[in-house]
């Protein structure tokens, strides 16, 4: 193994190192890193198909793209030592963090690799020895992050895996379930019903509103298309990959959750206020935690956000926590009692509830934080204003 170059990759701050190894260096750890990157598409098995003919070509000493790895282990390398990183210290670093090496391209290459070299187990020693010195090319990101895994995930493998961008960010982010982000827990749906109130988040809710931050767009993608991750990779191009994306999008909607849940004391509506306020018998949610831990509130605020962010109304997430301060109601619960009637106006209309909602929950964040508003931090307002918006699109 022999590092040929080096280049510092400043949009997804990680180092890529260009490195020349042997079939037999790359086989001592290929099977142990395969299953890693649950990104990447399925194992292609027809007996017919191109890497037949490859596994053949390979046999006799085919030179094959660059395979591109990523150590994702996070202080790989001591600042100020990657002059000084040598081929052993990358094979060690491979080696001793193959849980966390992913393969970002190249994955059917390496299956058929491998089954060549099982077939060439039967050949004769000095067969077998040729085969392993075969040369091979490799491209290792070291210390990237998950952000920067998906991002270079797709634009090396654009249109070829078979999940949408959704799902990958529910895969790439699946290790934070049962982690807490400022006080939340992320669960999944099969363990029991998430509680709002006891600081819960169905995770895929999260990874929905996520998803559609990225993309600006509340409603859920029927399936997947190639321009759902090109227009994803434009709006990623935008953002700043220092940090994790995720989390910082997570904390924001936290702080918004949090507040809304103060302004109204967490008051559960009671089987009077809901006739006093001529709201139906089973409203949207009773309490504010209820309402805004779902789905469409999550999705409705991701893409408002991502919307004022390419409208330079907002220039970064963290505006969003510092307008909570002034964020209120002349009274705290009218606006509540409000949104929930205009959740039944929405019922009772539309053929996609869902998709509706997603839209209503779009247009009330975008009056409630866009300094231009009429309705700029006032509950009540948002509300109001937020359902005309959504009404004049529908109807």
């Amino acid at each position: 193994m022999k590092i040929m170059s080096k280049i510092y990759d400043n949009r997804i701050n990680s180092w890529n190192f260009y490195i020349e190894t042997t079939f037999g260096e790359y086989l001592e750890f290929a099977s142990e890193i395969v299953s890693n990157n649950d990104l990447q598409r399925k194992r292609v098995r027809a007996s017919k198909s191109i890497y037949s003919l490859l596994k053949t070509d390979l046999q006799k000493g085919c030179l094959i793209p660059p395979l591109v790895l990523a150590i994702t282990q996070v202080n790989a390398i001591n600042p100020g030592d990657s002059d000084d990183i040598n081929s052993k210290k990358i094979l060690e670093l491979i080696k001793n963090n193959s849980n966390e090496v992913l393969i970002l391209d190249g994955l059917q290459r390496t299956y058929t690799l491998i089954d060549a070299a099982t077939e060439m187990s039967s050949k004769s020693k000095e067969e077998q020895q040729l085969f392993m010195n075969y040369s091979l090319r490799l491209e290792v990101y070291v210390e990237i992050n998950k952000f920067g895994v998906l991002y270079r995930m797709l634009t090396l493998n654009t249109g070829q895996t078979p999940m949408s961008a959704r799902h990958q960010l529910e895969m790439l982010y699946r290790n934070m379930l049962d982690t807490e982000v400022d006080g939340v827990r992320l669960v999944t749906d099969v363990e029991g019903k998430a509680d709002p109130d006891d600081n819960e988040f169905v995770f895929k809710n999260v990874i929905d509103g996520f998803n559609s931050y990225m993309n600006r767009n509340e409603l859920p993608v029927d399936r997947q298309e190639l321009l759902e991750n090109v227009k994803m990779l434009e709006n990623m191009s935008e953002e700043n990959v220092a940090e994790d994306l995720f989390q910082e999008f997570l904390n924001s909607y936290i702080h918004v959750f949090n507040k809304l849940r103060q302004i109204t004391n967490d008051h559960l509506i009671t089987k009077d206020e809901l006739e006093e306020n001529q709201i139906s018998e089973s409203p949207f949610g009773k309490k504010v935690s209820k309402v805004f831990s779902t789905s469409q509130a999550l999705t409705g605020y991701g893409a408002a956000i991502g919307k004022m962010k390419d409208n330079k109304i907002i220039n970064s997430l963290d505006e969003i926590k510092e307008m909570l301060v002034n964020i209120g109601s002349p009274d705290d619960l009218a606006w509540f009692f409000e949104m929930l009637i205009k959740f039944d106006r929405i019922k009772e209309s539309s053929k996609k509830i869902g998709n509706a909602q997603r839209m209503y929950f779009q247009y009330f964040f975008r009056e409630l934080f866009n300094k231009e508003s009429d309705s700029y931090l006032n509950l009540e307002e948002a509300v109001e204003n937020g359902y005309k918006k959504y009404d004049s699109q529908v109807n």
